[in-house]
């Protein structure tokens, strides 16, 4: 049966412990939410981390967010957790009132992060909470990385997922720290006391090479 917190429709209490965490990991980020931000969510499921930012981090009428999700679910979801699922997510943000700040990228997530790619975006914020397999974390990762602007803050949700531990490619961990191990020239490590999610800023942008480095040299 779905539970009702006020007049949102949410059926689990997932991103609970989350919210009593974020408010600490924003001040230390020292985000003002006053200004106009840019927020790329991937995976949005009912939308409890979707309302959460619009009404904490997102008071500026020009913020806006964007949320890249399939509403099938992944691996781990059971088909009764799934039904109705993006009817939810509709309802939920409804309520929120701030619906016009919302743009829902239905479909893959790699699909979604290209399409705003072509649109120039730049985000403030990217939680990648989609797909927990590997291959599907790294693609995240890698693409949303090039989305980010400097100094934004990038924040990987089940770093520790108790699931799949002792399959790695259908966990998030191993994608994560290839990511990591990757960029660390280009991150400054932010803690937290919510041990499973990874937060990290980017520090600068990534150096790309002149067009002549890499051409052949004729003799």
């Amino acid at each position: 049966m779905t539970e009702k917190t006020g007049n949102y429709r949410f059926s689990n209490e997932w991103f609970a412990k989350t919210a009593t965490h974020w408010p600490e990991l924003f001040k230390a980020v020292k985000w003002d939410p006053t200004l106009p931000k840019v927020i790329i969510e991937i995976g949005s499921f009912e939308g409890a981390s979707a309302v959460w930012m619009l009404e904490n981090l997102m008071r500026h009428r020009e913020s806006r967010l964007y949320c890249l999700d399939t509403f099938a679910g992944g691996i781990e979801h059971s088909s009764k957790e799934v039904e109705g699922l993006e009817q939810r997510f509709n309802h939920n943000i409804g309520v929120s009132g701030k619906g016009a700040q919302v743009e829902v990228l239905k479909g893959r997530s790699v699909e979604g992060l290209v399409k705003l790619l072509t649109r120039s975006t730049m985000a403030d914020f990217i939680y990648i909470d989609g797909s927990h397999m590997a291959a599907d974390v790294m693609a995240d990762a890698v693409l949303s990385w090039e989305l980010l602007r400097p100094g934004g803050l990038m924040v990987f949700d089940d770093y520790l997922w108790p699931v799949f531990q002792d399959q790695p490619l259908k966990n998030p961990k191993f994608a994560i720290d290839a990511f990591v191990n990757c960029h660390l020239d280009q991150i400054r490590f932010i803690a937290s006391r919510q041990r499973s999610q990874f937060c990290l800023l980017k520090k600068y942008a990534s150096a790309r090479p002149n067009s002549g480095d890499n051409a052949a040299t004729s003799t």
